[in-house]
């Protein structure tokens, strides 16, 4: 009798820090959504009509999915365009993709890159080599995996404008279409959100600093003050390396929800989910060992530990105790909720939320992984190339 006393002692602590911690995400996603910028907002602000935009997208080996981007960017309602890309040691069909569309529109340029300095990372020189060529007022750097609604290029100048930004940057609207993007992703997505709440990155006073790389939207002269990509051109996440300087030079970062104007498919294979989202969070950690493993710690307690133990404190309560039982069901509740509200707000269909536990499990493997990778100096394979990271 006293082991189940103590238990349920236990367990009730244990459950009542886990409603605390449920009902404060909650409150967090209740505050941002009340807060939350799309770039919709772009479409009720007077239209930049003539200003020059010169779109640079690095590529490399992405038959997969160039077709759809480069349609998608032709069809854009701002006409004054100029669209910039770099082949960067393709071996694929990329370029004849590419030449049928440059051959039918005359504002694309093709440019073929076959060599990268040993100090650059192999994206920044490609886009590097793009902003050379740019002619634009502003330069719109974005990954070939993405897809723009016809408003997009648009509606993003005239936030930044209205925002006074020096780099307005998206959040995207990822695509799930595969099992793993469907129960994985999702927790993949939230554990670097916690890490770049969007409504601090906004803020005017503390601001925090972030940008993803699938739309970078620079205004030429801050780009330029700081130095383009020579300022970050050995950086394996160079948006939040940009979302750095740009704020270090007194400049203004916004980050606004793409909202749908902005779809991109990140990885075609669950491998590459794995590779591509590692070297995210290593990036992201500040290639800190101790930060990733701590983030897989905090993986598995809300994933598995904290709605096991709501589900004991059910069972156990029941016979003993009627304060751990209502406690209990109302931090499974909690948690069903917000794990629920996150894959919805990730646009994964809400039955793939019973499999969080299994995607909090991946994402935990994804961040011991990534500390290992780190302390052990395994390279980190990323757009052709290999680069061995050290940790700081």
């Amino acid at each position: 009798m006293q082991a189940i006393e103590i238990t349920s002692y236990i367990l009730g602590i244990i459950v009542f820090a886990s409603l605390c911690l449920w009902l404060g995400i909650a409150y967090r996603l209740i505050m941002m959504l009340h807060s939350k910028c799309t770039i919709r907002e772009g479409l009720h602000l007077p239209n930049p009509t003539g200003v020059p935009v010169s779109i640079i997208i690095p590529v490399h080996n992405e038959e997969r999915v160039i077709d759809r981007c480069v349609t998608s960017i032709r069809n854009q309602s701002h006409e004054t365009i100029q669209i910039i890309f770099v082949l960067d040691r393709c071996t694929d069909r990329t370029h004849e993709i590419l030449q049928h569309h440059a051959k039918e529109d005359g504002r694309i340029c093709l440019i073929e890159n076959d060599h990268c300095p040993d100090d650059w990372t192999g994206k920044c020189n490609a886009a590097r080599i793009g902003a050379e060529q740019a002619t634009g007022d502003w330069l719109l750097f974005t990954d070939a995996d993405t897809q723009f609604d016809t408003e997009l290029v648009s509606s993003s100048l005239a936030s930044a404008i209205k925002r006074n930004a020096s780099l307005l940057s998206l959040i995207s609207s990822l695509t799930i279409t595969k099992t793993f993007e469907r129960v994985v992703q999702p927790i993949a997505g939230t554990f670097l959100v916690r890490q770049f709440p969007v409504d601090r990155v906004n803020r005017e006073k503390q601001s925090r600093p972030f940008a993803n790389g699938q739309f970078l939207l620079f205004s030429r002269t801050p780009y330029e003050s700081i130095g383009g990509h020579s300022a970050v051109k050995d950086d394996l996440l160079e948006d939040i390396a940009f979302a750095r300087a740009i704020h270090k030079a007194g400049e203004k970062v916004q980050v606004l929800f793409a909202d749908g104007l902005l779809w991109c498919s990140m990885y075609s294979t669950f491998e590459a989910f794995k590779t591509g989202w590692k070297r995210i969070y290593i990036e992201a950690s500040s290639r800190n060992i101790n930060r990733l493993r701590r983030s897989a710690v905090l993986a598995c307690v809300t994933s598995i530990l904290l709605p096991a133990a709501g589900i004991a404190g059910i069972v156990i309560g029941h016979q003993v105790s009627p304060w751990l039982f209502w406690t209990s069901i109302a931090s499974v509740v909690a948690c069903a909720v917000v794990i629920g509200w996150l894959y919805r707000i990730n646009n994964a269909p809400l039955i793939y939320a019973i499999f969080a536990p299994i995607g909090g499990v991946i994402v935990a493997k994804l961040f011991l992984d990534s500390a290992s990778m780190l302390q052990n100096r395994t390279p980190v394979k990323w757009g052709g190339r290999e680069y061995i990271l050290e940790p700081k």
